[in-house]
């Protein structure tokens, strides 16, 4: 057993972590499926991510600047109540037969506005709950609990939904908020480093464009995630095309879960023989767009499941590595921030690459539309093997 997940308030956590992840993923994976069974539209899924993910492009900075100015786990609890909100309001209109596009787009975006909230504080309270030394350990984990709940999510999620219909799926996102709420209620004050003071975002944004570890992370993960995550955010189209119904939509999320798991066990060894992140990134960039490329022109689902889950094992090493390189690379009093701002180069380019894929998928079809994606990702990967940022692998405060 890893040594933080010795340590009972971060295995908690960590679980119900898991737990509130997976119910995301049975609502990611019935509103989607309702949306695309409605419509019949690529560019309507695509405009469920982007509603889901718009709040985060404008409350990022602010969540930022609550993670370093308010107890974390207030937050945090607050931002989860919110979501279990959204969730419920939709298990509630699907149970009476009144669900549609307009309602799920609405509570999607109540729910995504929780998330953008309370994401900072979440990733910037983690690593408290355990001792300073497996700092490093606790947000790898976080990450790898992340992949726990994409390869179990979908693949329950399209169990549930042909099973059961969608208002399980929404009502087991709802409690799964509040199992999370629970854990956290049972942790201790977590108050921020510049609780005392008065932080800006500014200061974030300053410190951001002037290091040029910190610029190549975020700059190099709103690339990634806004040409990668079509992958993801389209799979609804891609098991459509592929005739593969809602189970099919599970096991191809599922498959890229379950090579997230592999992923982030390798990345984990890799690293402790001395990988460094500034050649890692890159190499997971090209390695992703490979496995996209492969996705896109699967002529069988097998084939598609099983480039699902290469692409997942280096998804993970883009996330965790870059996670944990920013947070290790940030002064304490902006750490909070820097994760607002990595939440924004995050979800800003996902819902502008779900969109534009959705609409040049309707346009050329999803495949070519995959492809051009995964055409761009590797120029970017291959140039950004070719000119490295050293100071990625440089730890301030001691770290």
């Amino acid at each position: 057993m890893p040594s933080a997940l010795r340590v009972p308030v971060f295995r908690d956590v960590w679980l119900a972590t898991i737990a509130s992840n997976t119910g995301t993923w049975l609502q990611t994976v019935a509103a989607g499926w309702l949306v695309f069974s409605i419509t019949g539209s690529p560019a309507a899924v695509g405009a469920l991510v982007l509603l889901t993910r718009a709040p985060a492009i404008f409350l990022s900075p602010y969540a930022g600047y609550l993670a370093d100015r308010v107890d974390r786990r207030t937050v945090a609890i607050a931002a989860l109540l919110a979501q279990a909100l959204g969730a419920g309001a939709l298990t509630i209109l699907a149970w009476a037969g009144e669900v549609s596009v307009a309602a799920i787009y609405a509570f999607s975006f109540v729910v995504g506005a929780g998330f953008a909230l309370g994401l900072p504080a979440l990733l910037a309270l983690i690593p408290t709950l355990v001792p300073r030394s497996l700092f490093s350990q606790s947000v790898s984990l976080n990450a790898v609990g992340v992949n726990v709940a994409r390869l179990a999510g979908p693949a329950i999620g399209g169990v549930t939904l042909a099973l059961a219909g969608a208002t399980v799926c929404f009502a087991l996102n709802a409690v799964s908020f509040l199992g999370l709420v629970w854990a956290l209620s049972r942790v201790g004050p977590r108050p921020a480093a510049g609780a005392h003071e008065r932080p800006t975002a500014r200061a974030a944004f300053v410190f951001a464009a002037g290091d040029p570890a910190i610029r190549r992370l975020l700059v190099g993960m709103a690339i990634f995630t806004g040409l990668a995550s079509p992958i993801q955010e389209l799979a609804p189209v891609v098991a459509g095309h592929l005739d593969a119904g809602p189970e099919g939509l599970g096991f191809l999320l599922g498959a890229m879960g379950g090579g997230g798991l592999v992923g982030a066990f390798a990345l984990e060894r890799l690293t402790a023989r001395g990988l460094p992140r500034h050649r890692a990134l890159p190499l997971a960039t090209l390695a992703f767009a490979a496995g996209l490329a492969a996705v896109a022109y699967a002529p069988l689902f097998p084939l598609a499941v099983a480039a699902m889950a290469f692409s997942g094992a280096f998804w993970i090493w883009m996330f965790a590595g870059t996670n944990t390189a920013l947070q290790l690379h940030s002064p304490l009093e902006l750490v909070g921030r820097m994760l607002g701002l990595y939440q924004l180069a995050v979800v800003a380019p996902v819902a502008i690459g779900a969109v534009l894929a959705g609409v040049l998928a309707e346009e050329i079809g999803i495949s070519a539309s995959l492809g051009v994606s995964a055409a761009l990702l590797a120029a970017w990967g291959a140039w950004s093997l070719a000119n490295p940022v050293r100071e990625i692998d440089v730890h301030l405060r001691g770290r």
